[in-house]
């Protein structure tokens, strides 16, 4: 009977092995491929049960200097972070500190909102305003540099009202959690970074995670630098410092703390997964109330799908609604140059961390296929958008050999497609942003192939009509902004277009 015992434990052994491999080499096929098309840079880990099953990096840290990223590459890792400040709120929580019902008010009397909870900003269900919030101020002040100390004031300058009333909606808003570390520094009397220092990255052993804001990043030589294209018709990425259009983003906001600008590394965050699940961070009471999802006042979970499956969304963590393969919560972040996704199958101890440094394509939904293939289910497909090779080659290459690469591409359906809006971008950056010889040429190429691509939409009628006009083609333009209203009489803009050429 012992030898028999013996030999199923081997036998059980034996197929954990086997399907563990199996999943790394479907994980390694996806990534390498995903790699070889230009939509990965940066680094992968898939673990299950604390098991490291899959680990690789991809690309390179620095692209001039073709420094590579390794295990240990520490990155930006955007709204991602809002997963840390929900545990320090959930940690005074449990401590007896505050409540989540409690009005904010409460605790910073400054605040304008006296109907807005701690729970409305924890779900993102407060009606509040995301960074729109400070679009004036940076104008007026393109120089400075905000802090969390900022807000309240910024939100006493607020002249409209809120979105919604708290509760009856949801809406993404990095101001919740800004609002959030406030709301921890004024209970703990320490600075949010402290407070994340000292209660979650000690415990959960994340040694190689910081603040932007902290000198360590100034010496820390296994931090990467971001990259990505600064415009659809760019050939190269560049790294994004150099890129204007977001210096609002990477200079004006890196004060903020509590709704991103978390650096780390994917062994960092292994060790985090770990951590929540040993209860070192929380109870596990704690943990399943903020993976509930959350109810409007209406009593309906919030919908919060972003692109990447039917989602609802908790305290501080996206819910995947199907958990036919198990309950899977998760966060994803994004910032000019870095994109990151990090996701837990809590019922079968899986997780799985992308993050990457060139703000690569698809990153949310590869992230997914990665917790798929370690469920042993199929991929769903994810094609690439043609819109930058396209656009690139339009600038390298040329009007008619950028046309032939187009369709040849386009008939690959398995693995290209064709976006309107992002054809649409390309159109409007080769018109107004772009500064080279014949730009305009080339803009009224990409608007004039949209039509042929899209000809029941009104809107690459109108785009053509405005770009037509602006370039001397005054006939041509009354023609394309009739056929705009032909497809949509409801079309105030090109009815207001048309008079204003008609007039003039």
């Amino acid at each position: 009977m012992k030898g028999i015992l013996f030999l199923l434990f081997w036998v059980v052994l034996s197929v954990k092995a086997t399907a563990q491999s199996d999943a790394a080499g479907r994980l390694d096929s996806l990534f390498q491929s995903l790699y070889r098309h230009g939509q990965i840079n940066g680094n992968v880990l898939a673990a299950e049960k604390g098991h490291i099953v899959y680990s690789q990096s991809f690309g390179y840290a620095d692209f001039p200097a073709k420094r590579p990223n390794a295990a240990d590459s520490r990155f930006s890792i955007g709204s991602v972070s809002k997963i840390f400040t929900s545990i320090a709120v959930l940690q005074l929580k449990e401590k007896g500190r505050l409540r989540l019902d409690d009005p904010l008010v409460k605790y910073l009397p400054a605040f304008r909102y006296p109907n807005i909870t701690v729970r409305h900003l924890l779900s993102h269900t407060s009606g509040l305003p995301d960074y729109e919030l400070y679009g004036k101020l940076v104008d007026e002040t393109p120089d400075k540099v905000f802090f969390n100390t900022d807000i309240l004031p910024s939100l006493n300058l607020w002249e409209k009202p809120l979105y919604f009333q708290p509760g009856e909606k949801w809406q993404y808003s990095n101001t919740n959690f800004s609002l959030l570390a406030l709301l921890v520094e004024k209970i703990s009397r320490m600075r949010f970074q402290d407070y994340v220092k000292k209660e979650i990255f000690g415990p959960a052993k994340m040694l190689n995670t910081y603040f932007l804001t902290d000198t360590m990043q100034l010496a820390d030589k296994n931090r990467v630098s971001n990259y990505q294209y600064p415009a659809l018709f760019a050939s190269e990425p560049q790294e994004v410092s150099g890129i204007r259009k977001v210096r609002w983003r990477l200079y004006n906001l890196s004060g903020f703390v509590g709704q991103g600008n978390i650096i780390t590394s994917a062994g960092d965050m292994l060790n985090f997964d770990q951590a929540l699940y040993a209860g070192k961070l929380l109870k596990a009471a704690t943990l399943e109330e903020a993976f509930t999802p959350t109810r409007l006042n209406n009593g309906e979970n919030v919908k919060a799908d972003i692109g990447v499956g039917k989602a609802s969304y908790g305290l501080g963590w996206f819910i995947f609604t199907d958990t036919s393969a198990g309950k899977i919560v998760w966060h994803g972040g994004g910032v000019p140059g870095a994109v990151a996704i990090f996701l837990r199958n809590i019922t079968q101890k899986q997780v799985v961390i992308v993050l990457d440094n060139a703000f690569s394509e698809g990153m949310y939904q590869n992230g997914v296929n990665a917790l798929r293939i370690l469920d042993h289910q199929p991929v769903v497909s994810r094609k690439k958008s043609l819109t930058q090779d396209y656009g690139s080659d339009l600038v390298k290459r040329g009007v008619d050999a950028a046309f032939c690469r187009l369709f040849q591409l386009r008939a690959d359906s398995a693995h290209y497609y064709m976006d309107e809006a992002q054809m649409n971008l390309l159109a409007y950056q080769l018109l107004y942003e772009a500064s080279f010889e014949n730009h305009q040429l080339l803009a009224l190429e990409v608007f004039k192939i949209n039509t042929l691509l899209f000809p029941s939409s009104y809107n690459v009628y109108d785009s053509y009509g405005e770009a037509l006009f602006k370039n001397g083609y005054r006939q041509e333009a009354i023609s394309m902004y009739r056929k705009a209203l032909e497809l949509n009489p409801q079309n105030a803009e090109s009815e207001e277009a048309l008079r204003r050429i008609l007039g003039n």
